[in-house]
């Protein structure tokens, strides 16, 4: 969910409350820039649909829900209702369905660990290595990126993702190449990451359902007592509408939450 956005320089940003990762397998980095402030570098990265087709049917319905969150909130952020096709014209997608690429940002700030043939290794260092177009063709790369949240422009806008995790395998070095012992400890913790992150999430969805269908029973409750408003006062009507006006927006907030 998009939070209200924060004006800094000549920028609006809007940060995204508990924003999801996506895994990619298999990239390939088509370019690599400094940022403008030397503190990262910009990817811009091919996703095969071969093995990420989930991963990018994902990102073009995200892309749908950011413009939407936009459409919704663009009274309050920015005093002008703005139709569907203005926010077309203004928005830039996270994802390129064209040439199947996203940009993406590395920096020592964010990233949680870099892997290079199961060995731990440096921002500079990787990029030093992959700037070089042979080794790149020559790696298997896997990385887990997360949303930071929306950069407003006067005329446009650009979504930031962060590279969190990157795992790259050099598959045609022979003194490299890692043994098959290594490779799969290394899947079983990313294994045993992915089942913790999944029970804690299916709690979270659990409660949310529970919540849901108790807020439905109750709105059952007090239409039926509605239906009767022939034998019951006006005071206590009164109540029970404000009491069911409650009950919807809480299971609108619950609806979109558990989308």
């Amino acid at each position: 969910m998009l939070q209200d956005p924060i004006k800094k320089d000549n920028k609006l940003i809007s940060i995204y409350k508990n924003p999801p990762n996506k895994v990619l397998v298999d990239i390939k980095i088509k370019s690599i820039n400094k940022l403008s402030n030397n503190a990262g570098y910009y990817f811009n990265i091919y996703i095969s649909p071969s093995n990420n087709c989930d991963i990018i049917n994902e990102l073009v319905q995200f892309d749908k829900e950011i413009m939407e969150s936009i459409q919704e909130n663009s009274l309050k952020w920015f005093d002008r209702e703005f139709n569907i096709n203005e926010i077309t014209e203004l928005y830039n997608k996270s994802f390129c369905n064209q040439t199947k690429t996203i940009s993406v940002i590395l920096s020592n700030k964010q990233i949680k660990h870099i892997l290079y043939n199961n060995k731990k290794i440096e921002v500079d260092e990787i990029v030093n290595l992959l700037l070089n177009s042979n080794f790149n063709k020559k790696c298997l790369i896997n990385i887990t990126i997360e949303y930071y949240g929306l950069y407003i422009y006067s005329e446009t806008t650009s979504n930031k993702w962060i590279i969190k995790t990157l795992d790259i395998t050099n598959i045609d070095d022979e003194e490299s190449i890692v043994s098959i012992d290594e490779l799969i400890d290394n899947y079983i913790e990313r294994i045993n990451n992915i089942k913790t992150r999944s029970k804690k999430r299916l709690i979270y969805l659990n409660n949310d359902i529970d919540s849901i269908n108790k807020n439905v029973i109750d709105i059952d409750n007090i239409m039926e007592l509605l239906e009767d408003k022939g034998t019951i006062s006006k005071t206590t009507i009164n109540n029970n509408l404000i009491k069911l006006n409650e009950l919807i927006l809480k299971q609108e907030v619950f609806l979109k939450n558990s989308n």
